[in-house]
Parts: structure tokens; sequence; C-alpha cells
């Protein structure tokens, strides 16, 4: 019985070692949503996967749905996809666990990946990372209904740009709405 192969593009969010040479890995993609998948041999030297599939990076892979759970088959690395400094990386892991916190398994969420895929591209563009990372968590929370839209705020929310620039006390609202949606969902 043949299993039907779907490439779609993704967000390695996180990934977990088993066994000798196998791993686990969150993924974000666009076509499915958030996806735990497992890729056999990938930590072996003559893996071919293993390049394309590394943590918080973008990737266009081809995935089996198994029993239970999902498989890579495929992967390469998106062109014109710069990698992330550490210190971007660093603010980018914060948003994808929260990410991997909130959003539920296999529910398709395009707008997410969109702003997941922004968030990275402004990252490593160099914007300024506190801003991208507030921006982004807060649109996040939004769309998943843990933010309510507020007159202060909604700029934020409803723009495209995550490096905007806002005053002091928009700030402090907007981090006390992030924070206040955190809590009331318990996770």
């Amino acid at each position: 019985m043949a299993h039907e192969v779907h490439t779609t593009r993704a967000i390695i969010l996180a990934s977990a070692e088993v066994q000798d040479a196998d791993k686990l890995f969150w993924l974000f993609t666009e076509d499915f949503g958030l996806l735990f998948a497992s890729a056999k041999s990938v930590r072996e030297e003559t893996s071919k996967l293993r390049y394309a599939l590394q943590d918080l990076s973008k990737t266009r892979v081809s995935l089996v749905r198994g029993r239970g759970m999902w498989r890579i088959t495929g992967a390469e690395t998106l062109p014109n996809s710069a990698p992330l400094q550490y210190a971007q990386q660093n603010i980018f892991g914060k948003i994808s666990s929260l990410v991997r916190r909130v959003v539920p398994f296999d529910q398709k969420h395009k707008d997410i990946f969109e702003l997941l895929e922004t968030a990275y591209d402004t990252l490593s563009a160099g914007a300024p990372m506190q801003h991208v990372e507030e921006v982004t968590v807060a649109r996040i929370l939004f769309n998943l209904g843990y933010v309510p839209p507020n007159v202060k705020y909604n700029d934020i929310l409803q723009g495209t740009k995550l490096d905007m620039r806002y005053n002091q006390d928009v700030q402090k609202i907007l981090v006390e709405a992030i924070n206040t949606g955190l809590v009331e969902s318990q996770l």
C-alpha cells in the first residue's frame, strides 16, 4: 500500500534525539500547522537530511502520515534562507517555545505560519529583537484568542511589519496583555 507524500514549507521549532541515530521534530508547516514528526537515521554522518533539518531553520519537507505520527522522508533548505545569529536564535527559540505550548497540533494556521516566517526573516535582517519578539508573540496570542483587541495597540496587532516602533506606554500595555493572556490560558 502506497502512502501519500505531502511536500510543504516548514519551520523547525525544536528536535529531540531518539535511539542511536533518529530524531523527533516539532515542525510548523504551511499546509498542516504544528506537527510532530520523526526522521530515521538523520544523525548519521551519511544522512542526506541532516543539514536541512537543523533546529530553528526554514526548510521544505516531504512528509508521510504514519500510524500516530508523521515521518519525514525528504528535506531541503529553502533558498534565500539566511541562518540566524546566536542572539537571534535565542529570541526565535523563545517564540517557537511559545508556539509549541499554545498552538494545537494538526490544525492548519496559515496566518501563524506566515507570522513565524516573517519573524524569522525580520530577525535575520537585523531588526530590533525586542520589538520583533513582543509583536510576534502578541499577534500569535491574538490570532488564537488569548489577547483581546485594544484601541491602544490594535495597529500593532493588525499591521504587517514586525519591527514597529512604539512608545513605552503602549509597550507596557502590550506586555501586560500578553502576560494576562498566558496566565488566563493556563498553559
